[in-house]
């Protein structure tokens, strides 16, 4: 194989790979079934190293497509100047440009349920969290989403099914503005009903 095929064969698998990973993005957006997280960013990182790669083999002698190859190159720059000077304008750049590869966290993982926390970025809301259910191996199904505004903290027993239903228990602080104190509450929110 010569360095062109080699090259050729790297360019149809980034695009296929970034075409799957558009595709993923737009149903969970649409029907709110998607791959496994896990599955999905293992993708979406493919399509980063793919995209280096090709912007190294386009530099010499430089092409127009290297223009577009050059975003995953720069990005992780913009990363290391975030963290070696950061500030509010190296801060915004890194979210807009870190926003498709920055992982969600995974707060808990019990039975066929796992909660998300939800990248926001440098100035985003805080602690959005996303309840999704495996379904059969590879995928997702978004069950609800659950933002107090406030950081929660899960345990083994947050998540439980009785009576047909699975619900989530959780316990947080939420601030009493005519008291100025912060209570601590039970909160029950219903998942799923069988």
């Amino acid at each position: 194989m010569t360095k062109t095929q080699i090259r050729d064969i790297i360019t149809k698998i980034h695009f296929y790979l970034l075409g799957f990973a558009l595709l993923n993005f737009a149903l969970k957006s649409t029907i709110e079934i998607s791959l496994n997280y896990r599955f999905s960013y293992f993708i979406t990182l493919l399509v980063y190293a793919s995209g280096i790669i090709l912007f190294l083999w386009n530099l010499k002698p430089f092409k127009k497509i290297g223009i577009y190859f050059s975003f995953y190159a720069f990005t992780p720059i913009l990363t290391l100047l975030f963290w070696l000077f950061g500030g509010i304008f190296f801060g915004i750049l890194a979210s807009i440009v870190l926003y498709p590869i920055q992982p969600n966290y995974i707060e808990l993982e019990k039975n066929d349920f796992v909660i998300y926390q939800k990248a926001q970025g440098f100035l985003g809301s805080c602690c959005p969290y996303e309840i999704t259910e495996k379904q059969f191996f590879v995928l997702e199904k978004r069950m609800k989403e659950v933002n107090l505004n406030n950081e929660i903290e899960f345990s083994d027993n947050s998540i439980y099914t009785s009576n047909g239903k699975t619900e989530l228990k959780i316990r947080f602080e939420k601030y009493q503005f005519l008291e100025n104190n912060l209570r601590e509450r039970d909160t029950i929110i219903l998942i799923k009903t069988e």
